[in-house]
């Protein structure tokens, strides 16, 4: 009998693919519009440096002649310093070219890049690893696409306006001889774009295949070396290689043709002066001057050779990118609603005629299940219970400000949070959930994160938290720099800080989520004292409630 394929213990590889295409509402894939700001600027100095590489061939096409022809010495020297100089101003030109290129691209993708982190911030963005893959590589498309794609387009187009232009001015027939390869290349580029982006297309599903594989395969490393699947693993990432291979290798092809015709096009535009010369009667003189002006074209069609590359590269990144900047481009104009009108999509600031000034939840919605409503006057300490875990996340989550309901108010002080902008926000609620890391920067400016107009002093809030022993054995103190989440401060002193900047300031409403768990026992101590000392409403979710605040209600999310 023929074993089943499982019990051979090679598994069978799935090939993996990109999804199906479902209809539906088209993806939001905008982009920041490349020409705003200051990018209108370099755009122009770029096309200030095509027009200068158009005005030196003109200045080819007056010079060479009285150089060739010079009636004396003086003059045929006089012609050639001018030709050198025009030589060392074509390539200082050049190298501005560049530097504007970079500073184009690099400013367009410095604005998706802060956009795709607000996304992220949102909570409603991508995870973390997919935005730093992101802002790696999807954003050196766009980079190289605006860099060395958009700036040769804005250059090529004076200069070649102006080489056809000093070229007629030799004599009509060379402009239109040199007209004919431009053109076919135009052609070449219509016609192989098409390809060039289906095989980006293409290498990039592979890319990403790929690389979900080995972050899959390392994650469970240890699992596969004692089951002896190492060299199984190995050959499915060797297959699974082989396609990457393949699929780069038939992108190259592709834009080959492309790179190969712009390198056709400069060599037939030589071509083309020669084939007319001798019907356009030139002499020695006109064909030189000719030669030497399609000299000036040939660095620019070569970069036009490479940008039908990038810019299906860039296509791709942005089918990408655009979904992902819209949850923070949503936010943005939320939030810009919020300042300018004190309102946001319906709920009104003020809350509901009557709203007390401590906290009333009402009609609150989450992942399809009601809320009980809440309301809770300043000094009461509310303890938030419930059979399922992710609900109560959800519910505390809410209250915090971190993500927004599916229907529901939230009024804290007699407002609604919908309708405050972040400023109002954060001076009304302080939080602090188990789990949250704290963002780079001195301990001090974690703990007045909240407010860093305020002017208030950060010690009191150190001094509840029981942060002030430890920082008293840091050098830096409170200006001790924290980074990968809270180093160098043990898991305990990262809460303290979490617990310091929820209380800082006496909001009118604290939320804390199992920050008990994350304590010693000196720390569970300050915890305690802080939800004593707090004169608004205190909200928490522990196991241990009872011996944070002996007298509290329960707030219980299984009896809605």
């Amino acid at each position: 009998m023929t074993p089943a394929p499982h019990a051979t213990g090679e598994a069978p590889v799935v090939e993996e693919r990109a999804p199906a295409s479902v209809p539906g509402p088209p993806a939001d894939d905008r982009l920041p519009p490349l020409l705003a700001g200051a990018r209108r600027t370099t755009l122009l100095r770029l096309l200030g440096t095509g027009a200068a590489q158009a005005a030196l061939a003109v200045q080819t096409v007056l010079v060479v002649p009285m150089v060739l022809d010079a009636p004396t010495t003086l003059v045929r020297v006089l012609g050639v310093l001018a030709l050198v100089a025009g030589a060392a101003v074509l390539g200082l030109v050049r190298a501005r070219e560049r530097v504007l290129a970079e500073r184009l691209g690099q400013d367009y993708v410095q604005e998706i890049r802060t956009g795709l982190v607000a996304s992220a911030l949102t909570g409603s963005g991508p995870s973390l690893g997919v935005t730093v893959a992101r802002t790696t590589n999807d954003l050196t498309s766009v980079r190289t696409w605006v860099a060395l794609g958009v700036a040769p387009l804005a250059v090529a187009g004076p200069v070649v306006l102006g080489v056809l232009t000093a070229l007629v001015v030799v004599h009509p027939l060379l402009g239109l001889a040199v007209a004919v390869p431009l053109v076919g290349f135009a052609l070449s580029v219509v016609v192989v774009a098409p390809r060039v982006l289906a095989r980006a297309s293409e290498l990039r599903r592979h890319r990403g295949v790929l690389a979900a594989h080995v972050a899959d395969t390392v994650a469970a490393a240890p699992g596969i070396v004692a089951a002896g699947g190492t060299t199984r693993e190995l050959r499915h990432v060797e297959r699974r290689g082989a396609r990457v291979r393949d699929a780069a290798i038939a992108r190259a092809e592709a834009s080959g043709v492309l790179r190969g015709s712009a390198a056709a096009t400069g060599a037939l535009a030589t071509v083309a002066v020669l084939a007319v010369a001798g019907p356009a009667g030139l002499g020695a003189s006109g064909v030189a001057t000719a030669l030497t002006v399609v000299g000036i074209l040939v660095a620019p069609v070569a970069d036009l050779g490479r940008v039908v590359e990038y810019r299906q590269s860039f296509l791709a990144a942005r089918r990408i990118l655009g979904p992902a900047l819209a949850p923070g481009r949503a936010a943005r104009a939320a939030e810009l609603a919020r300042r300018t009108t004190g309102r946001a999509d319906g709920p009104t600031a003020s809350g509901p005629p009557g709203a007390p000034a401590g906290l009333a939840v009402q009609g609150l919605v989450l992942d399809g299940r009601a809320v009980p409503d809440l309301v809770a006057t300043p000094g009461e300490r509310v303890v938030l219970s419930g059979s399922d875990p992710a609900l109560r996340r959800a519910v505390l989550e809410v209250l915090a400000g971190v993500r927004a309901p599916e229907q529901g108010t939230v009024v804290v002080g007699g407002e609604d949070l919908a309708g405050l902008d972040a400023r109002r926000r954060r001076e009304r609620v302080g939080a602090a959930l188990a789990g949250w890391s704290l963002e780079r920067g001195t301990v001090a400016r974690a703990v007045g994160y909240r407010l860093p107009d305020s002017g208030v002093p950060v010690a009191d809030a150190l001094a509840a938290a029981g942060l002030d022993r430890t920082l008293a054995t840091l050098p830096d103190g409170d200006r001790t720099r924290l980074r990968r989440g809270g180093a160098p401060l043990d898991r305990a002193d990262r809460a303290r800080v979490l617990l310091a900047r929820a209380v800082h300031g006496r909001p009118a409403l604290v939320v804390l989520d199992h920050l008990d768990d994350e304590l010693d026992g000196a720390g569970r101590a300050s915890l305690a004292g802080c939800v004593r000392e707090q004169p608004g409403v205190v909200v928490l979710a522990s196991e241990a409630a009872w011996t944070l605040v002996p007298r509290h209600r329960v707030w219980d999310l299984d009896a809605g």
